[in-house]
């Protein structure tokens, strides 16, 4: 694993000076600026103004300053705030934990562990989610089940939120009467046994944000789609919780803000999503257009 995380940082640094052409700020901002944020002497989170809602966050230990940032710039333009549920995949240390509840204190942990026990009464959704293979199926089953909320935000930490995220409010004010999921510009295609697939339509769908009102969740669904996965094909693991909810969610609409990125920030970037092919621009963008809002807190 440390292997790989080291080649996956030499490409990262590569495509920093070759293709972004911005070598050295990614150096300072990711091996310097970034971590400034773990030294912050102020409280990150905003106190809970809404019980209705729950936000959800799926992180590692190689993720957690990408996490805080992304936190930070979260609740530096959010109006509304729920309750905060970050989902541990298993590899937080207690360092970790610690630095997540001294920044984030209202935060609640989940070990991976949690939720198994509740799933023996949906005997294919505990099979896949004790698969290793599927270890993404924790950022699809478990925020249903360890949160009573009555509306699920689940968010990525690889994004950073730039302004008010209008539109999400808005669904929220409106009793998330409708699913909302953030569009794509690629397939990511989930296969099926029998040489069969989940639709384009479907595949363009991307779970960096995700709203759902609970009761749009659907488990006999889940179940299904489950059932129907092709277990032989190992490229489903990448992408098969965000199919997941683009096919159990019921009144499933795509978010309906034109201005979020992946990639490059734009001008009027509200929410932007530095995917792994991307991942260099967190750091290059991101940051510089985060950390007057974050790190000038204290």
């Amino acid at each position: 694993m440390v292997l790989k995380r080291l080649k996956l940082e030499l490409f990262f640094i590569k495509k920093s000076f070759f293709i972004y052409h911005r070598g050295f700020k990614y150096l300072f901002n990711r091996y310097i600026l970034a971590r400034k944020i773990l030294r912050s002497k102020k409280i990150l989170e905003k106190p809970v103004n809404n019980d209705d809602l729950s936000i959800h966050v799926l992180t590692s230990h190689y993720d957690l300053i990408m996490l805080v940032w992304s936190l930070g710039s979260f609740y530096s333009v959010s109006k509304i705030i729920g309750q905060l549920f970050i989902h541990n995949d298993g590899s937080l240390n207690n360092d970790d934990r610690e630095t997540i509840k001294r920044l984030f204190p209202g935060a609640v942990i989940i070990e991976p562990n949690a939720i198994f026990e509740r799933l023996k009464d949906y005997p294919m959704i505990q099979e896949f989610r004790g698969r290793p293979q599927y270890f993404l199926l924790k950022k699809l089953v478990d925020p249903y089940f360890v949160s009573d909320k009555p509306y699920h935000l689940i968010i990525d930490s690889d994004l950073l939120w730039i302004s008010q995220p209008e539109n999400l409010e808005k669904e929220i004010r409106n009793e998330c009467n409708n699913s909302l999921m953030m569009l794509i510009n690629r397939e990511c295609p989930v296969y099926f046994k029998g040489d069969d697939k989940i639709s384009k339509d479907l595949s363009l769908f991307n779970s960096g944000v995700v709203l759902y009102r609970k009761d749009n969740f659907d488990l006999s669904e889940l179940s299904k789609y489950l059932k129907k996965i092709d277990i032989s094909r190992e490229e489903n693991s990448h992408f098969i919780e965000q199919a997941g909810y683009a096919v159990i969610l019921k009144n499933l609409k795509p978010l309906p803000d034109k201005h979020m990125a992946v990639g490059h920030l734009q001008k009027d970037t509200v929410i932007a999503h530095f995917t792994s092919p991307s991942r260099p621009l967190f750091y290059i963008e991101g940051l510089e257009a985060t950390k007057n809002k974050i790190l000038t807190q204290d």
